[in-house]
């Protein structure tokens, strides 16, 4: 069974040159099956309606008295189904995960953090979609849970010396700005957000919403799959389950873009847990040399994952590669409010299969392992099985009104690509034995 196609509205295009109504109308001309609802290209949509904008899409004038998220959610929910698009997603809720920090959410704690995530779930019903994708948290300096800067005593460095480290011993990870975590920190933390998601799986049931865990590859805490599994799997809800994204796990596993020539992660900080004896099949690569060091180890991280993870708690699989971090190739520098993995990303994801344009991430060994792991494949939910787009890059600046749909396009081809790259990996296994343990 193969996959649907969706992509991110964010993908298409800026929203200050593109709205979300002519973003919808391209992805389904390009051949789409859904598209991600990006919440700033919807917050958009509801202040453009406020000016006077959209008219079309909405049955009435709206009133002082009429709920205009509803509203609006209502009418891009029409619109999708008007033009056969489904609504694989509703994203992304941020900074859920620090809700304990006393400037997070207004200093409310998880009482807050549940109600900022309420607001966004009311409105899916009307969008049609039943999941909302929840990421692990860049935590700003100040914020930080056990060691936040106390600017009158350490001011923050300025971008102009971001190399510069700490007067406090750095840590190894995710930059010098921030502290290495005791295992014990780790620990509470994990199981602080164990707690959370577990409430929050409780609030988006009622509206019959599932969650979806996310880590972010320059997350301060979370920033990998491993975690993030571990959360899910101890929260021990149905409607909680696991976001995979394929730049988030290799520009995280994979990639460094501080790491000067290669933009390789050294391979003895991957992972080194042991692949389960026990799951499916497994390629025959993934017990291989690799191109180099680093891919080796990433191979193994990816069977892990695919002898660990149950397809159905993958609940979406994010698709896009990247870039070299700069162009002409440079490393970026760690800086305290933007780390070099942020950076990179914002600038610099490429659709899959794009290596006329510098791809260069294992997209198609992470999209065989998640595939191997059972996804896509017949499955529980009547929504199927979900490969979709999201991918930032400069280009989406682009204010012409053929932004869209060379944006669209370029998608749409690479998710066919990458499919039939995974599909003939897929046949030629099935015609060598499977690896062997690794």
């Amino acid at each position: 069974m193969s996959p649907k196609f969706a992509i991110s509205t964010l993908s298409l295009g800026t929203n200050l040159h593109h709205d979300l109504p002519t973003k919808i109308r391209v992805a389904a001309e390009q051949g789409y099956d859904g598209v991600e609802i990006f919440v700033p290209d919807f917050e958009a949509f509801v202040e453009e309606v406020a000016q006077g904008r959209h008219q079309d899409l909405l049955p009435r004038p709206l009133t002082d008295a009429d709920d205009r998220e509803i509203e609006c959610a209502k009418a891009i929910g029409a619109l999708c189904t008007a033009h056969g698009l489904s609504v694989p997603v509703f994203q992304p809720m941020r900074n859920f995960e620090n809700f304990d920090s006393p400037r997070a959410l207004g200093g409310g704690g998880l009482p807050a953090a549940l109600a900022a995530a309420e607001r966004y779930i009311r409105l899916m019903p009307h969008l049609k979609t039943n999941l909302l994708l929840v990421c692990s948290n860049f935590i700003e300096p100040e914020d930080h849970p056990y060691s936040p800067y106390d600017p009158e005593k350490e001011p923050l460095p300025s971008f102009t010396h971001a190399s510069s480290e700490r007067t406090v011993p750095p840590g190894p990870a995710p930059s010098t700005y921030y502290p290495a975590l005791t295992q014990a920190q780790l620990d509470q933390y994990l199981d602080t957000q164990v707690a959370a998601f577990r409430e929050l799986g409780k609030v988006a049931a009622r509206y019959g919403v599932r969650v979806g865990y996310e880590g972010l590859a320059w997350g301060t805490v979370v920033d990998n799959w491993e975690q993030v599994w571990d959360v899910v799997r101890r929260v021990g809800r149905d409607n909680v389950g696991i976001i995979l994204d394929s730049f988030n796990l290799l520009g995280n596993e994979y990639a460094d873009p501080t790491v000067p020539s290669t933009f390789l992660r050294a391979p003895e900080s991957i992972s080194p847990t042991p692949v389960p004896a026990a799951g499916p099949p497994l390629p025959a690569a993934f017990a291989g040399e690799g191109s180099n060091p680093t891919h080796k180890a990433v191979l193994q991280n990816l069977a892990v994952l695919a002898r660990t993870i149950p397809a159905h708690k993958i609940f979406l699989y994010q698709v896009a590669d990247g870039a070299a971090p700069c162009e002409p190739p440079a490393t970026i520098p760690a800086a305290p409010r933007a780390p070099a993995r942020m950076t990179w990303s914002r600038a610099s994801r490429l659709f899959p299969c794009e290596e006329d344009r510098g791809a260069w991430l294992p997209v198609v060994d992470m999209s065989l392992a998640i595939t191997q792991a059972g996804y896509p494949s017949t499955r529980p939910q009547d929504d199927g099985a979900w490969w979709s787009l999201e991918v930032f890059n400069r280009s989406l600046s682009d204010s012409r009104p053929e932004c869209v749909e060379e944006h669209g396009a370029r998608g749409i081809a690479g998710l066919r690509t990458l499919w039939d790259r995974v599909s003939k990996r897929i046949k030629a296994e099935c015609e060598e034995p499977p690896s062997a343990v690794l």
